[in-house]
């Protein structure tokens, strides 16, 4: 398959928001070709970063130390510790596509830290970047699941995805393990979280309730233990760490 056609996979679950609290100078943009990239650039401090789990894999390369290393879909939140003035430049790859052995590591770390500016940077890796030649490729079942996990917040049942593909839920699961490293109901539990992520971050002031059950939460205390789990917060505690991030810049 097209490894191009990952771009018609929904995208707003890829959404790292704590990513730039404790920052400097923290910037992001995307672009569409050669295929859905985000790229983003910041100064590490003293404080730890917080990744949270949202099925894609970074890209992500240190200045000082001249390092460019891979930040793997996480299952839970992970905490990174930076070196404080030191400048990262990142690339976030869109849910499901994940670079192969082609990908040559030295070769994109060289290449932009020989160029100064962000804007620089993102032009020439646009350019040099093969997604045909550089990553794995995703057959049409594996391209259907995402796709479908994704257009449905994480709430469509494996059974209904094997109902429709014609597959057993054991094969389902094999197939997608295999591409993605993990199951995928550990999948539709990141998408469901990243898509209530995404009602809070577009309104903070919203009751949780309001969303949660449309996404297949039990209750508060199931939304609160599973929101916890994937950001090492409560919704309360992000909420407000949030709203203080976005009135200090």
């Amino acid at each position: 398959m097209d490894t191009n056609m990952i771009i018609s996979i929904p995208t707003h679950g890829s959404s790292q928001p704590l990513l730039s609290l404790y920052t400097i100078k923290y910037q992001e943009t995307i672009t569409d070709q050669p295929c859905r990239l985000l790229f983003y650039e910041f100064y590490g401090t003293e404080e730890s970063i917080t990744y949270i789990p949202n099925g894609c894999i970074d890209f992500l390369i240190q200045e000082q130390k001249s390092q460019g290393i891979f930040l793997q879909p996480f299952l839970s939140y992970e905490t990174i510790n930076c070196l404080p003035g030191s400048r990262y430049f990142g690339i976030r790859f869109p849910t499901g596509m994940l670079p192969s052995r082609h990908f040559q590591t030295e070769y994109f770390t060289d290449g932009i830290l020989r160029l100064a500016t962000f804007e620089e940077r993102i032009t020439w890796f646009s350019q040099a970047f093969q997604p045909k030649q550089q990553t794995m490729a995703v057959s049409d079942p594996v391209h259907y699941i995402l796709e479908q996990i994704c257009l449905s917040n994480g709430t469509i049942s494996i059974h209904k995805l094997s109902e429709t593909l014609n597959y057993s839920e054991r094969h389902i699961h094999r197939l997608f393990l295999g591409h993605m490293g993990f199951s995928p109901k550990h999948y539709s539990r990141i998408i469901r979280f990243q898509s209530a992520l995404f009602e809070m971050l577009n309104a903070p002031e919203k009751n949780n309730s309001d969303f949660i059950k449309c996404l297949g939460y039990s209750d508060q205390a199931h939304f609160q233990r599973e929101f916890k789990e994937f950001t090492g917060l409560t919704p309360r505690q992000f909420i407000n760490l949030y709203l203080i991030s976005t009135l200090r810049v």
